[in-house]
């Protein structure tokens, strides 16, 4: 690959970009970090610095010619898509091995960047009462139990995609999600006593544990990105709040 003919400016744009597609898709601040550095030197650049909070990616680079651009990306939404940061982390390998043109890189990455978020709706909720139904079986639930959770964690996980399709306000849908789990739950075990209405309860509420927000932000802290660390950490801790406030307010109305 010619590095010389690239200029500084599509070194940076590049590789903030890159950056932008893997913090905005739940990478942790030190991978997007590497990988930006990774990309920028492979693209013929003799010093990178970088700086990414969870909102915000910041990267200079120095070109051969001493001369050195600075360049920003603002990170609005955020989701988890593991595929496309797995992508992107073998686009930087191979750039970095040589092993890839820069103009093939290029489009590769303008792909990676279209491509639709997340996975079909439909699996996403079979998959979410599959995991609220083995949280059941996994706590010694009954088969009602079970499949009280299983369709409360569906629930749960088609409430989420609405209001993420409408744009809600942060926390809507953790704060719905829990609600609509503790009412489920609590109307069940009204009707059938002998059903245990904090098993329902729980498997409904656990697809909305930020579990990889959770992980990011005790990886950040541990490798020194603290501001990242602590504000992943705080958004995880909200998520929580507004899950268990969705149910406390149902058990509350129920007197429960």
């Amino acid at each position: 690959m010619e590095n010389v003919s690239l200029t500084l400016d599509q070194m940076t744009e590049f590789a903030v970009s890159a950056g932008a597609i893997m913090l905005r898709n739940g990478a942790d601040t030190s991978r997007v970090e590497e990988t930006m550095g990774h990309i920028a030197r492979s693209c013929g650049a003799v010093n990178v610095e970088s700086f990414v909070v969870p909102t915000g990616v910041f990267l200079s680079v120095t070109g051969a010619d001493g001369k050195t651009l600075t360049s920003m990306r603002r990170i609005a939404e955020r989701t988890i898509n593991l595929d496309r940061i797995a992508k992107v982390n073998e686009l930087s390998r191979r750039l970095a091995d040589q092993r890839m043109q820069f103009h093939v890189a290029k489009t590769i990455l303008a792909s990676i960047a279209k491509e639709r978020t997340g996975f079909p709706i439909l699996p996403t909720i079979f998959a979410s009462g599959v995991l609220g139904g083995g949280f059941a079986v996994l706590h010694d639930g009954g088969l009602p139990e079970t499949i009280a959770a299983f369709g409360s964690a569906m629930l749960v996980r088609l409430i989420a995609h609405v209001i993420t399709r409408l744009h809600g306000v942060r926390f809507t849908f953790e704060f719905l999600g829990g609600s609509a789990a503790a009412l489920i739950g609590v109307s069940l075990a009204l009707l059938r006593p002998e059903w245990n209405s904090e098993i329902m309860i729980s498997g409904g509420i656990i697809p909305l544990v930020p579990g990889v927000a959770i992980t990011n932000s005790i990886r950040d802290v541990i490798a020194g990105d603290l501001i990242s660390g602590l504000s992943r950490g705080l958004e995880a801790a909200l998520t929580a709040v507004a899950v268990a406030m969705g149910v406390v307010l149902i058990l509350t109305m129920f007197a429960y």
